[in-house]
């Protein structure tokens, strides 16, 4: 015989009672036992009935509303099928109500009739929907024996066996409909098995009456990797042993309780968890072994916790005292989730439900008053607002590295542990965490113990040329990405005046458009919201402006959990201070701060000094062409035109910035420069940089872009001879950064035509870095170290950096 038990959900309307008949007639000739909860959402209104007349407040709205669906039911069902036989007594429903709001009080077997009183108007109906040629309304007070506990019962299951047979042999059927949630103690008298009771009640049935299997219907298709509501890539899991599922419902997967397990455990009944509104799917079994080499099974959370730690130079070495902790909690039947204690015996932490967090504390300082008198015992320490996150999996033991892996995925997702805690048999690990953070921690290890899909969750500052080229670059590389394991989200842009923020995603085709119509400017504090509300856990910010403002934010950017991508070189050529606060901050808080297209656009060149650096090497000397900008007006020199005409090329090329001022200055290969010789172990500042400009400081100060353009023909005959003087002596004019003995300088070289730099022109950039490890010939980074599509590539590769630590 098989146990079918069918949650509130599958009972929910007169449609869904249908579906369970269908479902209870596929049985064919084979019997059956059938546990119903009540319909849904009827035991929670009978709660609230409860507790206004236990308060004295009126209800009768309340009562009508239950009454009036619970009825239609009934005349939905007596229309197809004939009399409810069964049907409960409403009246004594509603005498025993009203004698709570007479005497506002409710005792314990009062308030147990009342809210199972669901579970026998389904058994009702379906009874009447099956026909009494084929169903038997078995009483479930007549077949499960509980202890004295009114709302919370534990069964007993050898006189349930003997109840249940008896039962079972006086009233042949084929199918048998018991209310769930339900037993009776010694005395004859109703009482509830608690949360998840019928789930219990079904338990107790298959365990008592050796059934085949005993089934579970609701309203997903199984156990999951991690709840789905919060985890939407959570996998089915289609076997898992006992211990993995009383591991797992015991701290916080919703489908089971531990209760439920227990029985079924003891006598080796499997348990199917199924979904009534798709049977066909094969849904999850629980049994004596689970299956597969998985290392990890599930990962489950619990949260609206507190954690309680008993501390003082009494507890150490005293036998019995953490025997008294318990004791005094037992007494007041107060639950205990999870229990750590030092390794020197100073101290024992454990943690319960924050519900009963008062009566805990009252127990613990009844129990060791004398003790914190004498201050051998230390004023309790409560830590409150907490949650637990815990793997799963018997196969756990044999696989080496996974509480590192449990841990890393945890610091990943900013969370710091309150506590750890392993059972012997290293089948679950606990960590104890802010309640806050929970399901940013669960997201984060699922993502990486089960989905393998690790994501980056990008903020786009500065909507530029290479901010617009990195939109479309994103877009075009989603496939490419998907094919990687790699989810990579653009949930913002924003630029001077405007910030659009999309849990969706911002839309690639019409992000402008989008960003147009913001009404507001980017600020860190909504950002941040931003981030809390959806839970992202690995959050992006790219800066591709030139904004100082914006550059100034990056401490408090990384110091918000951000990690931190810059095009933007305002920041790294700051002062020396700020600079080596950002790289602090960034350890600090593990996140990673990349400037790769500081120096060279989307060429590796701080990436290979680091890693030489980091090899231990020394830069002895440095130089090279760091302007694609000047790279090209040179190279156009060498080819006979005048400084003006090469000026000119450049600007209509779009080599240059709109202003050929800001290139010509010298300022933004000195920046550069900087930046190498911050990154090669130098604390130098910006003013210590020789620059020598392209054109005098005060040539045509003042004036529009036009005008020195007009005027800038004026510096031609000057230039004509310094290219003349270098050619007569074999050489070319370069514009070069160069570092030597510790001291930095740009500006114009006459450099020989064998020299690494002397043929680099068109926009190309060149790098010759003379080492300890390279020499006596450098070592060369040579490519395209300008234009918006290579920064934006060198800005899309170090975003993938984020997800290396």
């Amino acid at each position: 015989m098989k146990v079918l038990k069918f949650g509130g959900s599958s009972l929910a309307d007169y449609g869904c009672l249908q579906r369970v008949r269908e479902l209870i007639l596929t049985q064919g000739s084979d019997e059956a036992l059938v546990v119903l909860s009540a319909p849904g959402g009827v035991t929670d209104k009978l709660v609230e009935l409860c507790e206004l007349a236990r308060q004295g407040q009126a209800y009768e709205a309340q009562w009508q509303a239950l009454t009036e669906r619970l009825n239609a039911l009934k005349s939905q069902v007596e229309a197809e099928f004939g009399e409810a036989a069964h049907w409960p007594d409403f009246a004594a429903l509603a005498d025993k109500l009203a004698g709570v709001k007479l005497l506002r009080q409710c005792p314990d077997a009062v308030q147990a009739y009342v809210i199972s009183f669901g579970e026998r108007v389904s058994v009702a109906l379906m009874v009447a929907m099956l026909g009494k040629d084929k169903a038997h309304y078995l009483d479930a007070t007549a077949c499960i024996a509980t202890n004295d506990a009114y709302l919370d019962a534990q069964a007993l299951l050898d006189e349930s066996r003997a109840r249940f047979s008896a039962q079972l042999q006086a009233h042949r059927a084929q199918f048998y409909i018991m209310p769930g949630f339900t037993g009776s103690n010694s005395a004859g008298e109703l009482t509830t098995l608690g949360r998840n009771g019928s789930d219990y009640s079904a338990a107790i049935a298959a365990a008592c009456i050796q059934a085949e299997v005993c089934q579970i219907w609701t309203d997903v298709d199984g156990v999951y990797s991690a709840d789905p509501r919060l985890i939407k890539k959570a996998t089915k899991v289609n076997r898992l042993s006992y211990k993995e599922a009383m591991e797992l419902s015991y701290f916080g997967a919703k489908v089971l309780h531990p209760k439920t397990i227990l029985p079924c455990a003891k006598t080796g009944v499997p348990c199917e968890i199924k979904n009534t509104h798709a049977p066909e799917l094969p849904g999850s079994v629980i049994a004596a072994q689970g299956d597969g080499d998985e290392p990890v099974k599930a990962l489950s959370s619990l949260d609206k916790l507190a954690m309680l730690t008993v501390s003082g130079p009494g507890m150490k070495g005293k036998v019995g005292m953490a025997a008294r902790v318990f004791s005094a909690l037992a007494k007041d039947n107060v639950s205990i989730v999870l229990i750590t204690q030092s390794s020197c015996e100073f101290s024992i932490s454990f943690c319960v439900h924050e519900q009963d967090l008062p009566l805990a504390l009252q127990a613990l300082q009844s129990a060791f008053e004398l003790e914190m008198q004498a201050q051998l015992i230390e004023p309790i320490e409560v830590r409150r607002s907490l949650a637990i996150v815990t793997l799963v999996g018997d196969n756990m033991k044999s696989h080496k590295g996974l509480a590192a892996k449990f841990f890393a995925s945890l610091a990943q997702a900013q969370v710091n542990i309150v506590a750890i805690a392993q059972d012997s048999t290293e089948s679950a690990i606990s960590a104890v965490i802010q309640g806050e953070l929970c399901q940013d921690a669960v997201k984060v290890c699922h993502e990486n113990f089960f989905t393998h899909v690790p994501s980056i969750d990008v903020f786009l500052l500065g909507c530029g040329l290479v901010g617009t080229e990195l939109v479309a670059q994103l877009q075009r590389q989603q496939s490419w990405l998907a094919e990687r394991n790699i989810k990579l989200n653009l949930y913002g842009v924003a630029n001077s005046k405007h910030c659009y923020l999309n849990v969706q995603g911002v839309p690639f085709e019409r992000w402008q458009e989008a960003l147009a119509d913001a009404p507001e400017g980017f600020k860190l504090a909504d950002l941040e919201a931003f981030v809390r509300r959806n839970h992202l856990i690995n959050p992006v910010i790219v800066d591709c402006s030139s904004s100082q403002q914006l550059a100034d934010q990056y401490r408090d950017f990384l110091a918000a959990g951000f990690h931190v991508v810059a095009a933007n070189k305002k920041a790294n050529t700051s002062d020396y201070d700020y600079y080596q606060t950002l790289k602090q901050v960034a350890q600090q808080k593990g996140r990673r701060f990349l400037y790769e297209t500081n120096v060279g656009a989307g060429l590796p060149v701080l990436d290979n000094l680091q890693l030489l650096f980091g090899a231990g090497d020394e830069l002895l000397s440095f130089s090279g062409i760091l302007s694609g900008s000047l790279s090209y007006i040179f190279g156009e020199l060498e080819d006979g035109l005048s400084l003006s005409e090469a000026t000119a090329k450049a600007k209509q090329s779009g080599f240059t910035e709109p202003d050929p001022r800001d290139d010509l200055s010298g300022t933004d290969v000195a920046r550069k420069l900087l930046i190498i010789a911050r990154e090669s172990g130098l604390a130098l500042e910006l003013s210590d940089i020789e620059v020598e400009p392209v054109v005098p400081e005060n040539f045509a100060a003042g004036s529009s872009v036009d005008e020195f353009m007009a005027r800038l023909h004026e510096l031609d005959g000057a230039f004509a001879d310094r290219i003349q003087s270098a050619a007569s002596e074999g050489k070319v004019l370069r514009y070069v950064g160069s570092i030597a003995d510790g001291r930095c300088r740009v500006g114009i070289e006459a450099v020989e035509r064998t020299h690494a730099l002397s043929d680099i022109r068109d926009g190309e950039n060149a790098l010759a870095i003379l080492s300890q490890y390279y020499q006596p010939k450098p070592f060369v980074i040579r490519g395209y170290g300008a234009g918006a599509e290579v920064t934006a590539a060198g800005v899309f590769a170090d975003i993938l950096k984020t997800l290396t630590r």
